[in-house]
């Protein structure tokens, strides 16, 4: 915490920085896709997933409060890390020019993210949120120069986005969850990138034999298995791992006595 208050600290920015602007690129994009696969992020795929989330802890509310409103948000949930930068930001900005910052997105499951966002968005595992463009003034000027110093210094990824205005802001520093699950497969799309940077150890389908976790205390779902078993990795869910060995999600629910849809990296599954 000590660490992301330092990071968050805006000191004195200036009006306007040349040459540098807010606007979207691909690899803008693509960094902060792979940002959340190097973090092993969840990208939640239903409003179920998204309370769910919200009720273990995963998930943060949104503040309202004398620096911060929310406008049409649908869900006010994002990453704990998240919310601590809207809190500091927030207060930096009411400070500076006398508004609330508005806020008028959150998280947003992949089943309900408008036909335009990109297949690789963020807004799925919480850890972006919008801001209200402000109208002009004092207002625009800091929130536009204090989010190109923050981008500079490697605390954020920013874009003005234009239809509809608003601050598109996905923050870099994350905690990686210590038992990540994976509500659903990250956007299918194909890059060298986000694979390429991913740390997460891929553990082939195998018969009778699991690799051994890395940590020295092997969880239940870790231990060995009879039959065909496979180990999940960062991205899968029921339905993608149903596919590919001819089964069901239905049956690997059955077969596992899961519950729900979620699952969590390195975690066994037997398979029919």
């Amino acid at each position: 915490m000590k660490l992301l208050s330092c990071m968050l600290c805006l000191c004195a920015v200036p009006a306007v920085l040349s040459a540098q602007t807010l606007r979207g690129s691909p690899a803008s994009v693509d960094l902060m896709y792979t940002s959340a696969h190097q973090k092993d992020l969840a990208f939640l795929h239903s409003r179920g997933d998204i309370y769910e989330a919200a009720a273990e802890g995963d998930l943060a509310v949104l503040s309202i409060n004398d620096d911060v409103t929310l406008e049409r948000v649908t869900f006010p949930f994002v990453l704990p890390n998240t919310r601590t930068f809207v809190d500091s930001l927030a207060a930096k900005y009411r400070a500076a020019c006398g508004a609330r910052l508005a806020v008028t997105s959150g998280v947003r499951p992949i089943a309900e993210q408008p036909r335009n966002a990109s297949p690789k968005s963020v807004h799925p595992t919480g850890m972006a949120v919008d801001f209200r463009k402000p109208p002009g003034g004092p207002c625009l000027t800091w929130l536009r120069a204090s989010l190109i110093e923050l981008e500079n210094r490697g605390v954020v990824e920013a874009t003005e986005e234009r239809h509809p205005a608003h601050f598109h802001v996905a923050v870099l520093n994350q905690q990686r969850p210590p038992t990540t699950r994976i509500a659903s497969a990250a956007p299918a799309v194909s890059t060298k990138t986000s694979v390429a940077a991913t740390p997460v150890k891929v553990v082939a389908e195998s018969h009778g034999e699991v690799a051994a976790p890395e940590k020295k205390e092997v969880i239940a779902s870790e231990k060995k298995t009879e039959g065909t078993t496979y180990t999940v990795r960062a991205g899968d869910n029921l339905w993608n791992i149903a596919r590919k060995h001819g089964t069901t999600p239905d049956r690997i629910q059955e077969l596992n006595g899961l519950k729900g849809s979620r699952l969590r990296v390195k975690q066994v599954l037997k398979l029919p």
